[in-house]
Parts: structure tokens; sequence; C-alpha cells
């Protein structure tokens, strides 16, 4: 019995015919762009849930800060630089956690696809969230990120997202 197929010439090969190589070549790359778009949405998904996470975290802190220090503590945020910066009173916060002196950047190699939208949080600074010395805030409002939108309770500070 033989194990290959019979060439026009009559001898036995053992081995791929170059249609079948480029099939199989093609279906390679079909499965492989199919895989890489499904993985960078995916990804897209996951930054944005990072940058969340992080400015939720901070917002907490800052609330915290405020009520434990009884002073005002400020996150100002720059949707043109997709930063934001914390201030006690004035003063820049230039050791606050996970910051470069005090702010904190979304547009770093991990989040750089996550984008600050619009900020509008009430007030005569529009782009301003502040925690008073009990940890109240003095205005909501919202942070729309590229899909989802932070909306933070005036007095309470609780935040949602949606």
């Amino acid at each position: 019995m033989n194990s290959g197929k019979q060439n026009i010439f009559g001898a036995i090969s053992k081995g791929f015919s170059l249609i079948e190589l480029v099939i199989v070549i093609l279906l390679i790359g079909i499965f492989t762009a199919i895989a890489v778009t499904r993985t960078n949405t995916g990804l897209s998904i996951i930054r944005e849930q990072i940058a969340i996470d992080q400015i939720t975290s901070d917002i907490d802190l800052a609330r915290s800060m405020a009520f434990g220090k009884g002073k005002t503590i400020s996150i100002i945020f720059n949707d043109q630089d997709e930063s934001y910066t914390l201030f006690e009173g004035s003063t820049l916060l230039s050791d606050f956690p996970n910051s470069d002196n005090g702010t904190i950047q979304l547009s770093n190699s991990m989040l750089k696809e996550v984008n600050i939208q619009s900020v509008s949080l009430g007030g005569t600074d529009n782009n301003e969230l502040k925690f008073l010395p009990l940890g109240d805030v003095e205005y909501g409002g919202s942070i729309l990120l590229n899909t989802k939108t932070i909306s933070i309770e005036q007095v309470s500070g609780k935040w949602s997202v949606n």
C-alpha cells in the first residue's frame, strides 16, 4: 500500500502540493487578522476601564484626604493634555500617589488611547472637582471618557459610571 500521491511521472511524492500550501497559508493569515482585530478592540475596552478605575480611585482618595486633613482638596481636569492635577487649597499635592509631581497623565503608553472628551463639574471653574474639609463635594457633574461617563453627585461625592 502506498502512503503518498503519484505525480504526473508516476513517482510517489510524500509532500504537499503548492496549492495546498498556499491555501493553508491563506487560512492562517485570515485567522490571524481576525484575532488581531478582536484583540485591539478588547484592549481598548480594558484600557478605558483602567482609566476609569484610576480616576475613581483618585476621587475617593481625594475625598478621604479632605475629610482626614480637614482641608479643601481639588482635582483639576485638563481635557487637552488628558491629565488631572491635585491641589490642597492652592498648593500642588506633589506627593499624591501614582502622580508625577501631583499630575496624573492618561496619555502614558498604557492609556494612550483613552481620552477625556469633556468635563462638566459646575461652579465657576467647570473642570474642578472640589472636596470641602468634611469631604463634601462643592459641585457635582460628569467626566466623559471615550465611551463612558463618570457622574459625581453634588454634596455626597458618590460617583457612578454609565
